[in-house]
């Protein structure tokens, strides 16, 4: 048969069919390649990501003639005084009220069984009891695996440190070199593709630190609004309740759910069952003021991503990597929107010329 003979669409579909083949395995290959790295790969996309956030302060203390070396420790120093300040708040909070909440953590527990026991359901003293019992049986039947996952969970905090450590001396250099990075990866590049690929790296780093930034502001609202409302309900752990909603605002779709769970289940253990459902109201109120204000005054403004290329890079990121692929997919997605929508505009410019 010859090349004439086939239809015009079919050649083109079959010429653009084996160059999207090459670069589905190229793709396939490079994540099979991260996924078999993943201790390594993990913590410098998180170092990625914390560079983009401390990035204003790199660059204003550069802007002071501050080496390169200094404003790098400078951020470093910055970002650690914040995490474990925020920690050591949160710890030194639970320990001097310890006592107390154990005492209301056990008083809020046999409210409970009262309102159930004379609330709407009725639920008798002997059904509570055959509840508890059986509760007691369930936990006995699965020590083995609660055992289990304690190790598990012990012997992941020493790959977690290991993380943190790689990311902070990538941040380091990130910080301090990333010019030089990205110099070195263009010079890498056909000639004819830099004067493309230069700037259109420069708006994706930009379209991704003005996303990180605006995620903080929403989260560090997000995490005030709450701690200020558990304050105004009288608990105790107000502070420990504003870090939790602060940090799992960076966790999609799910975070918020998990927050405001726990921030309820702690006010209803310590303040009694009006004082959660007041809790409650006032979670949503903050989720709903940044789902209909914050989200788009702010993160609307800092970048323009369709919510379904937001769903697909979450649930990319998910299936890659888990909670943390989840977590990093959103400023990811951002820079790769950025990278195209600048040359999107330079093949624009270039047609108009």
């Amino acid at each position: 048969m010859s090349e004439k003979s086939v239809p015009r669409a079919l050649q083109v579909a079959a010429s653009w069919g084996w160059r999207l083949i090459i670069v589905g395995v190229i793709v396939v290959g490079v994540l099979w390649g991260a996924a078999q790295l993943s201790s390594i790969v993990m913590p410098l996309v998180a170092a990625f990501l914390l560079t983009a956030a401390v990035s204003p302060l790199n660059d204003l203390l550069r802007a002071k003639r501050f080496p390169g070396w200094l404003a790098a420790v400078i951020c470093l120093l910055a970002l650690l005084i914040v995490v474990f300040g925020l920690l050591v708040l949160v710890g030194v909070q639970i320990g001097s009220q310890w006592a107390e909440l154990s005492k209301q953590t056990v008083a809020g527990f046999e409210d409970l069984l009262r309102w159930f026991n004379q609330g709407p359901f009725h639920i008798s003293q002997e059904q509570l009891d055959a509840a508890a019992a059986a509760l007691l049986e369930f936990m006995k039947t699965r020590v083995g695996d609660i055992v289990s996952m304690v190790t598990s969970v012990g012997s992941g905090f020493g790959g977690f440190l290991v993380g943190g450590i790689i990311a902070l001396f990538a941040m380091f250099f990130f910080l301090k070199d990333g010019r030089k990075f990205t110099a070195l990866a263009v010079s890498y590049l056909p000639s004819g593709v830099r004067i493309t690929a230069a700037p259109a790296l420069s708006a994706g780093w930009h379209t991704m630190v003005n996303y990180v930034r605006a995620a903080v502001l929403v989260a560090a609202v997000d995490g005030i609004g709450s701690g200020l409302g558990a304050l105004a309900l009288g608990s105790n752990l107000w502070v420990a309740i504003m870090a939790l909603t602060f940090v799992m605002a960076f966790v999609p779709m799910l975070g918020a759910a998990v927050a405001s769970i726990v921030g309820v289940l702690v006010v209803f253990a310590t303040l009694g069952v009006f004082k959660a459902f007041l809790m409650a109201v006032i979670f949503l109120v903050v989720l709903e003021g940044e789902v209909h204000l914050l989200q788009p005054l702010v993160l609307g403004k800092a970048i323009d991503i369709h919510p379904l290329a937001v769903l697909i890079g979450i649930a990319a990121g998910m299936t890659i990597a888990g909670a943390a692929g989840g977590v990093f997919a959103i400023p990811l997605v951002a820079m790769v929107v950025g990278v195209f929508r600048e040359i999107g505009h330079q093949n624009l410019s270039s047609s108009e010329v």
